[in-house]
């Protein structure tokens, strides 16, 4: 009597430990999964940045290259204007 109830604890542990490991195991995977989709995202976003920058970078060039002669080139009014103003100052 006493070994068999000891087979059927036995049993009874395996089956548990089994059903708890594959429990444990698929929220691992799930976990891991979950992680590597946040990599991608944090990447996209970094990618996303990276460009933003890239941007502004370009934008400021062109700010710091813009002078009264460029914006006037092709446009004799607005050029005539800026030398009267710039003479008017003298």
């Amino acid at each position: 009597v006493d070994v068999t109830r000891f087979e059927e604890q036995l049993e009874a542990f395996r089956t548990g430990f089994g059903r708890n490991y594959r429990l444990a195991s698929e929220k691992f995977k799930a976990a891991i999964d979950e992680i590597d989709k946040s990599i991608l995202h944090l990447n996209k976003i970094k990618e996303a940045l990276i460009g933003s920058e890239n941007n502004l970078r370009l934008a400021n060039d062109k700010a710091e290259g813009l002078t009264i002669k460029k914006l006037t080139y092709g446009n004799p009014t607005m050029k005539a204007k800026f030398d009267e103003a710039r003479n008017a100052k003298k």
